[in-house]
């Protein structure tokens, strides 16, 4: 998947004239990537789109100019975006009450081991950003991975084979089924033409 680079971005007096139309696509593309795993969590598939925006709105809320500073910015960001053949996402455990939050993250110990994405008779047990990993709880944000396999893209074309995401912890079940709009959104992030490689080429 194509990291997002400096000449993707738009100068602040520009963006803020079009930042309406921006975000409404953003939140157009962010809707069919979400899913919703149960009562307690959501997971929001990310591409170069969705780290533009933001990157964008970073950059905005913390008026950054210095190229250096925009740089720094990219870097961080640019981790979310997926390797080649794979799928990132930003997983969030949503609980409002403050002190009911704080429970559940010390109950949810182990979920780096839990959460897994099955297309048809493979499962693909998502990797954990180590940022957000400590020993008594988990993080109320945390990023994952999906390696998926050579024939991933093709799985996840075809109808024939199921395609769901699956919380398995003592504390915690939850599956949910990728809808079509997701499957062939998700299928866009791995087609070759939107590779970092071509673009090296």
């Amino acid at each position: 998947m194509r990291k997002v680079r400096l000449d993707d971005l738009i100068g602040l007096k520009e963006y803020e004239q079009i930042r309406p139309r921006f975000r409404e696509r953003i939140i157009a593309h962010k809707r069919a990537r979400r899913v919703h795993l149960g009562p307690e969590m959501t997971l929001v598939f990310e591409d170069h789109d969705t780290v533009l925006s933001q990157v964008q709105e970073m950059l905005r809320a913390e008026r950054i100019t210095l190229p250096s500073a925009v740089a720094e910015e990219l870097a961080v960001y640019n981790d979310l975006v997926p390797e080649d053949g794979g799928l990132s996402a930003t997983l969030m455990i949503e609980v409002v009450d403050p002190e009911e939050r704080e429970r559940r993250r010390r109950e949810l110990v182990g979920l780096d081991e839990a959460l897994s994405l099955e297309l048809g008779d493979v499962t693909i047990r998502a990797t954990f950003d180590a940022l957000g990993r400590f020993e008594d709880r988990v993080a109320a944000v945390r990023f994952v991975g999906f390696a998926l396999p050579p024939d991933g893209r093709e799985r996840l074309l075809d109808p024939a084979t199921t395609a769901s995401l699956r919380v398995h912890h003592p504390r915690y079940e939850a599956t949910a089924t990728l809808s079509d709009e997701a499957r062939r959104s998700l299928a866009v992030d791995l087609d070759p033409v939107n590779a970092e490689a071509s673009r090296k080429g």
